[in-house]
């Protein structure tokens, strides 16, 4: 059973959360209990999102209803302080350690809010001098101090980054000697037991063969296996399960399908946060979340919201291809025309003629009826990209590329759209599954 998130969980839970939680502001912070914290959180037009930070465990956003306790704690009151009313800039990863930093903002002021996900785990509020504000645990250790006004340093790497590993240094692993090789790789590239586990597994290398014994032939393997992981866990690849059991037992939560899983049923989800919400809400809560509402009312009516919000996105998904596909097919109807204009306006470009220049003469074309100036409605000197209008379609073509890629690219964008459209529909089935039943909790 999961207990805390790995380095490769957080790369893609960071990158999800910097893609959703950029721009918001914090309206407000609670603590429900030691190590737990609630980020509730406001955008423009009032779209609300709340963010669980665990200590040591966990970092994602919740559709639960959470109870907050009466009197809020010293630290929530000083997060409350520094926090509330910012805007957050940026979620990331720092490194491939089990660390978030959330950088927020106001009025040119900057804090970063450090979330460490590994041992007893830690939350410190650092300002832009770099000096600790606040913390969760104010701690000594060997190799740094975690006390207010000290400055903040993060603790010593736990390992070599994956993704910038190459091929020769895997080759160290040898010095581990007769450790077994499932305990070096977790050790080294900092990635956890399961998922060393998962690249042997992709290798067909023994997890508790020898360091010492392995030929080269094995760390390509290897080296191949750690690449198809990391390729599996980027955005456009991203397909979060979770894995129950036989008994129906919820055992593990991942963004990608994982080998060691292989015989147990799968539950998709559309995001890899969602995936984190409910495996922790199911397997989790009793042990740590104690506030999570447990009236079935107000689960049915939480699923419902992730219906409606599932259905949106199905529904855009949609769009986005039939969209794409049709500006793909306009653009081939239209080859020649269009890769004339392309290569019109940059051979005029290199020709010397100044931006400017280029779109008066184009604009005076068009007023004149002139194909394929007819077509033409902007220019994005910087972006290097060319505005068009044909048969109703209003599109962009990249100047960098021909008119034939830039078809290619619309029907690339097309294929990727009808991807999410798979995932989408699987994970509302999913859900309302799971309002079915909850419905028939309170018949």
């Amino acid at each position: 059973m999961k207990q805390e998130m790995s380095g490769f969980d957080i790369a893609v839970v960071t990158v999800e959360l910097n893609s959703m939680l950029c721009g918001l502001k914090i309206s407000n912070v609670y603590q429900f209990n030691p190590k737990s914290l609630l980020l509730k959180l406001r955008g423009v037009g009032g779209s609300k999102k709340s963010l669980v930070l665990e200590a040591g465990r966990r970092l994602h956003t919740t559709s639960y209803v959470l109870k907050t306790p009466p009197r809020p704690s010293n630290f929530c009151m000083a997060l409350r302080k520094y926090l509330r009313y910012r805007r957050i800039e940026r979620v990331e990863q720092r490194g491939f350690e089990r660390i978030v930093v959330m950088t927020v903002t106001s009025k040119g002021v900057e804090f970063r809010l450090v979330t460490e996900l590994f041992g007893k785990g830690n939350v410190i509020l650092v300002d832009q001098e770099n000096r600790i504000l606040q913390a969760m645990s104010f701690r000594r250790m060997r190799d740094r101090k975690i006390l207010r006004g000290e400055v903040f340093a993060y603790p010593p790497s736990r390992g070599e980054d994956p993704r910038s590993l190459r091929r020769e240094g895997l080759s160290k692993i040898r010095d581990f000697g007769d450790l077994e090789v499932v305990r070096a790789v977790a050790r080294s590239l900092s990635i956890g037991g399961t998922y060393a586990e998962e690249v042997l597994l992709r290798a067909g290398v023994p997890k508790t063969a020898s360091c010492v014994s392995l030929e080269d032939g094995d760390l390509d393997a290897v080296f191949r296996g750690l690449q198809e992981v990391l390729a599996e866990t980027e955005a456009e690849s991203v397909k979060p399960l979770v894995f129950v059991d036989e008994d129906g037992n919820w055992v593990d939560v991942a963004p990608l399908g994982l080998k060691k899983y292989s015989q147990l049923e799968r539950v998709e989800f559309g995001s890899f946060n969602e995936a984190l919400d409910e495996y922790y809400a199911k397997v989790l809560v009793k042990e740590r979340v104690s506030g999570v509402e447990e009236v079935v009312e107000g689960e049915v009516s939480r699923l419902e919201r992730m219906l409606r919000d599932q259905e949106e996105t199905l529904r855009e998904s949609r769009e986005k291809a039939e969209a794409y596909r049709k500006i793909g097919d306009v653009i081939y109807r239209h080859l020649n025309e269009l890769e004339f204009l392309v290569q019109r306006v940059m051979g005029d470009k290199r020709g010397g003629k100044s931006w400017k220049e280029i779109v008066e003469a184009l604009e005076k074309e068009k007023r004149e009826s002139v194909v394929p100036a007819l077509y033409f409605d902007a220019l994005r000197p910087r972006a290097l990209s060319l505005r068009v209008s044909v048969e109703d379609q209003a599109f962009d073509l990249s100047l960098r590329l021909s008119a034939q890629r830039n078809g290619a690219e619309y029907y690339s964008r097309a294929k990727k759209a009808g991807r999410k459209i798979d995932g989408a529909q699987r994970a509302l089935e999913r859900t309302r599954e799971m309002i079915q039943r909850a419905r028939v909790q309170v018949v």
